[in-house]
């Protein structure tokens, strides 16, 4: 039985091999057919390390034209590559290698089925570009925006930090002019604490691009405090009496009231902010005039304006019968008397503006060419933008207010040069 055993396997030994390696051939090509070797490209978004190398020399970089993928070719059976995507790739970038300070090699490595398949072998690279890194220190704006409410008025706008630390590239860095913090008051009726963003301003206030910066803190915080408003009225007392032939018909302030600002304990107390009669003594007067005077000395203790530039205070002073009106007198309509030898005057503006009362007839039949002015510059002295008082001299029926003017003296070489001719 054992010699039959071995009589078969031995009989027809060559056919038998290569019935073998033909089953093994065949084998190949059905498995080649159903699972091909295929090549695709895969592309990846590079990692960069060990950026503090270029920080530690005072550079930071920027990917060149913003691109940080690589694209490479990878090959593998069919049911592996079908299975791959971008995520199973690694793609680094080691700052220690960079090259020519432009590009850095990207090794490129497979996370998954790294046995199983082949990454060309062509050497991508990722471009940078250099600048230098420069730090400053800028001190922060604290602003409001938005509506304050009906009642209120800001008091204070505080910022903490104060000054803030600013690194970035330095073409950047230096364009920044300003940076400001804003906190929104729209809807608020107390005092608040708001975490913002802080912007950056060229000198020109344009915002500036905050992307590339570091910051020493991300956020600012702007704490706003209100104080209570109230409108008032502006009241003026006068002393003396007026000459005769005059009779007063009004006296106007413009604005009439204005708005102070205070605790309410403070505002409960003010009803008016009152001009006192030292300012307008009636005793004084030859007709009409007008005058500005600043309210700020009088404002009650406790209580300030709103708006600062309610501080100017126009008052009108009118007679019986006349009305108030303004004239443009040009420079050619004023005279400079009593100049001294060898000084030129001259006005330091085209025209100047002034007031003149009368009655409404006479004001209307008035022109502007017979509005003329005289400055007295007797003992006046060389000098730029000097104050001088223009005088007008009345027409019948009408009152034209003196007022002052500027003027630039300087020497008159003409006049002093004939002088030396002449002796």
């Amino acid at each position: 039985m054992k010699q039959k055993i071995i009589t078969a396997l031995t009989k027809d030994v060559g056919l038998k091999i290569l019935a073998f390696i033909f089953a093994f051939l065949l084998w190949l090509v059905v498995v080649n057919i159903d699972d091909p070797t295929q090549t695709r490209t895969f592309t990846s978004v590079v990692t960069v390390t060990n950026g503090d190398v270029l920080k530690s020399a005072g550079k930071l970089y920027e990917i060149k034209d913003g691109i940080n993928t690589v694209s490479f070719r990878v090959t593998a059976k069919r049911s592996i590559i079908e299975k791959l995507s971008p995520s199973d790739f690694s793609a680094v970038a080691d700052m220690n290698n960079l090259e020519n300070e432009e590009r850095i090699p990207v090794t490129i490595a497979a996370k998954s089925y790294a046995n199983y398949i082949t990454i060309s072998s062509k050497q991508n690279y990722l471009y940078v570009v250099l600048e230098d890194e420069k730090t400053q220190r800028f001190v922060v704006s604290a602003q409001t925006t938005g509506t304050v409410e009906e009642g209120l008025a800001v008091d204070t706008v505080t910022s903490s930090p104060t000054v803030l630390t600013v690194t970035g590239p330095e073409d950047v860095v230096s364009s920044i002019s300003s940076v400001v913090a804003t906190a929104n008051i729209s809807g608020v009726t107390s005092n608040f604490t708001e975490s913002v963003i802080p912007k950056f301003y060229t000198e020109r206030g344009d915002e500036v691009d905050a992307k590339e910066l570091t910051l020493s803190v991300s956020t600012i915080s702007v704490s706003v405090s209100f104080l209570n408003t109230k409108a008032v009225d502006v009241v003026v007392k006068t002393s003396g009496t007026l000459p005769d032939g005059l009779t007063l018909d009004s006296i106007k302030t413009d604005p009439s009231s204005v708005m102070i600002i205070g605790e309410t304990s403070a505002l409960n107390d003010v009803t008016s902010v009152t001009i006192p009669e030292s300012v307008i003594n009636l005793s004084d007067l030859t007709g009409s005039f007008i005058t500005t005077v600043d309210i700020s000395s009088y404002l009650p203790t406790g209580v300030t304006l709103a708006d600062s530039s309610s501080a100017k205070v126009t008052i009108t002073v009118l007679m019986a019968g006349e009305t108030a009106s303004t004239f443009d007198v040009t420079a050619d309509n004023i005279e400079f008397r009593n100049v001294p030898e060898g000084m030129a005057v001259t006005l330091n503006s085209s025209d100047v503006k002034v007031n003149v009362f009368g009655s409404e007839a006479e004001l209307d039949a008035l022109k502007t060419k017979d509005v003329k002015g005289y400055v007295d510059c007797s003992g006046i002295a060389v000098g730029e933008s000097q104050n001088a008082v223009l005088q007008f001299e009345n027409i019948e029926g009408v009152t034209i207010q003196n007022t002052s003017v500027t003027v630039n003296v300087t020497e008159d070489d003409s006049k002093t040069s004939h002088a030396t001719e002449d002796n």
